[in-house]
């Protein structure tokens, strides 16, 4: 199962908000060069509160994991872009799959919900991405579903949850052997041969 991801930087609800259009082309951007992907996972911030959506290519399923069960309407302003860019990438990739015209949202997938009165939304969204993400193991999306469960996070999870997150970026980001290390430089593609 191959996996792609919109970055929260560029898709989040306060440059939708200021940049619009140019948000709308960064999540077309992104759709394009991820459609031969299984799922596109997009952790999306919008009132201070963190949420996972996950696009599924192949179904054409928005699904949303929110650990606060906010209703529909909440994300309302991140689905109805979501939605016309899902419509222009399907009328300009005619013939490359089966795809509906229009998103299926799917609110209603088990997760763990937030304990009330914290705000750990943001791990919670971080243990989403690390159950859904198959990471070499050869589990179904069902079975990864059935790890969600229903229940708040105690204390200790979310602290295991901080320091995986943590050696994650000691050892994939900030390392220089790290497979997502970035030395801070633009490379523009390859020098050519000739």
């Amino acid at each position: 199962m191959a996996i792609g991801f919109m970055s929260p930087s560029l898709v989040n609800q306060k440059v939708l908000n200021e940049n619009y259009k140019e948000t709308c082309q960064n999540m077309y951007d992104s759709l394009t060069r991820h459609n031969y992907k299984s799922y596109i996972f997009i952790p999306y911030n919008f009132g201070f509160h963190w949420i996972l959506l996950i696009l599924s290519i192949e179904t054409s399923n928005l699904i949303v994991f929110d650990s606060m069960r906010n209703p529909k309407s909440t994300i309302q302003h991140i689905i109805d872009p979501l939605n016309r860019v899902w419509k222009k990438f399907v009328k300009n990739n005619k013939g490359r799959g089966q795809w509906r015209p229009e998103l299926n949202v799917n609110m209603y997938y088990s997760c763990a919900r937030q304990q009330q009165g914290t705000d750990w939304c943001g791990y919670y969204v971080c243990d989403y991405l690390h159950i859904m993400a198959p990471c070499g193991k050869t589990t179904d999306e069902d079975m990864r579903m059935s790890q969600m469960g229903d229940e708040c996070y105690s204390t200790d999870r979310i602290n295991a949850v901080c320091e995986q997150l943590a050696g994650f970026i000691l050892n994939e980001i900030l390392d220089p052997r790290g497979e997502f290390y970035h030395d801070g430089h633009i490379h523009r593609g390859l020098p050519s041969s000739s």
